[in-house]
């Protein structure tokens, strides 16, 4: 092997190193892009191996105390691949998560919080139900902080509604995510299909909403009270604004539109 290029590996492989053990806050100062969607804050430890306090997305914070574990063998696919574990009481998750060209890939992810926590992170402070959320995600690709296609399910347990005097139980639901290509004989990307349904409880949901890339959605969901439902659910539900049931009961929620895009 010739003088020079031993020399080269050998400066290569040096530059490696000092980029693995450089510190993660240097690193994250100087190429992180200034308006990403994903922000990081009290970082720790060097790119191979480290900490951060807490994780936001479009300013709103999502997740503390995370640790990572660079996984170098991704890079050949212009990937940095990090495995994480952690999070709080708000939400745990652990998984892959892998930064791309334009945004953020997940993988093998598992975690859960609370519905309430969650859902202000997603930016709605104000729903008023609260209960356990828990997913399990084939995949997830987020582009400028919004989902672009998905694989995997969620389900909520408990679910309860808070605005009153005392929570009303809604019960068990989960929902099924998977990616649906456009209609045959049209262009287009796959939008984001969401299967819902009732695992238990007093109240029966089931339907499906679609979400696309440029965050146009719709939904068509019916639900109605069971049989052994506390009558205040019914009564929740005939004053809710819902319209008329039909013949078997169930109050149809239909509606299109666009979610706004994040400020900044």
């Amino acid at each position: 092997m010739k003088t020079r290029t031993l020399i080269l590996i050998g400066v290569l492989a040096f530059a490696w190193t000092l980029l693995l053990t450089a510190p993660a806050a240097n690193l994250y100062a100087w190429f992180a892009p200034k308006a990403a969607a994903v922000q990081l804050y009290g970082l720790e430890g060097s790119l191979d191996q480290g900490k951060v306090q807490t994780v936001g997305i479009n300013g709103r914070p999502l997740l503390q105390n995370l640790h990572w574990d660079f996984q170098p063998w991704w890079l050949p696919l212009l990937r940095a691949s990090f495995h994480i574990d952690g999070g709080g009481q708000d939400l745990n998750l652990k998984g892959r998560v892998a930064l791309v060209f334009g945004g953020v890939n997940i993988a093998g992810a598992q975690g859960g919080g609370g519905v309430k926590a969650l859902a202000a992170i997603a930016g709605f402070p104000f729903v008023p139900v609260d209960g356990q959320a828990r997913f399990d995600i084939g995949s997830l690709k987020l582009r400028k902080g919004f989902p672009t296609a998905v694989t995997g399910t969620a389900e909520l347990h408990g679910l309860a509604f808070t605005l009153g005097k005392d929570p009303l139980p809604l019960g068990d639901f989960k929902a099924t995510l998977s990616n649906q290509p456009p209609p045959a004989g049209t262009s287009g990307n796959d939008s984001i299909k969401i299967v819902i349904e009732t695992l238990g409880g007093p109240l029966d949901a089931s339907g499906e909403v679609h979400m696309l890339a440029d965050r146009s959605y719709d939904y068509d969901l019916q639900v109605k009270a069971k049989d052994n439902a506390d009558p205040n659910l019914r009564n929740m539900l005939q004053s809710g604004g819902l319209g008329q049931p039909d013949t078997r009961g169930y109050y149809h929620l239909r509606n299109r539109g666009t979610l706004p895009a994040p400020r900044g």
